[in-house]
């Protein structure tokens, strides 16, 4: 029974795999580049920064960085939290 899950194997997702969604906004981001620059360099540096920038996001977001591990503790309180601060 094992063996008939190896074709599937193909078939996961990877990491960077974008999705109909992703790519529509790379289009969007690229076009409106391109829009922009036709009214000037300033402003189409502008939104060259900022397409630059939701690029990063997206791909910050789909590798993981900053996503907390399912292994990780919750933070631990500090001995001096406000309920035991009063001496109580």
């Amino acid at each position: 029974m094992g063996g008939c899950v190896d074709h599937n194997k193909m078939m996961t997702r990877t990491g960077l795999q974008m999705s109909v969604a992703a790519l529509l906004g790379l289009i969007t981001c690229v076009a409106l580049n391109l829009w922009l620059f036709r009214f000037g360099v300033i402003i189409g540096l502008v939104g060259l920064n900022l397409s630059k920038h939701l690029l990063i996001a997206y791909l910050c977001q789909v590798m993981g960085v900053n996503r907390r591990k399912e292994h990780e503790q919750k933070p631990r309180q500090s001995p001096l939290s406000p309920s035991t601060a009063d001496g109580e």
